[in-house]
């Protein structure tokens, strides 16, 4: 990736889906309250959401020039940004 916005898209691309799986494990089934030390947890076990590749996420994290930390913090913000219209939409498109 060259662009800011293509490196951006290439961290979290991998990511989300992590954070999406980890979400759904959660009593909350949300992103709401999921925390960073959290998600690490499940980062760390290769077998929780093993499509997802670990090496992606960390080389995504390195073409930002970002700790994953951050990667993950900055990831979770932006979901949680956008949780509740996604809910919105999914519940109107499944009454459907």
């Amino acid at each position: 990736p060259e662009h800011e916005m293509e490196k951006v898209l290439f961290a979290v691309d991998e990511l989300t889906g992590l954070i999406g799986a980890a979400a759904r494990m959660r009593p909350s089934k949300s992103v709401m309250d999921m925390e960073v030390s959290s998600l690490k947890k499940k980062f760390k076990d290769k077998k929780f959401a093993a499509g997802c590749s670990r090496d992606v996420i960390k080389q995504g994290a390195e073409t930002l020039g970002w700790e994953l930390n951050k990667l993950f913090e900055e990831a979770i913000l932006a979901m949680r940004s956008c949780e509740e219209h996604i809910n919105n939409e999914m519940e109107a498109y499944t009454k459907n």
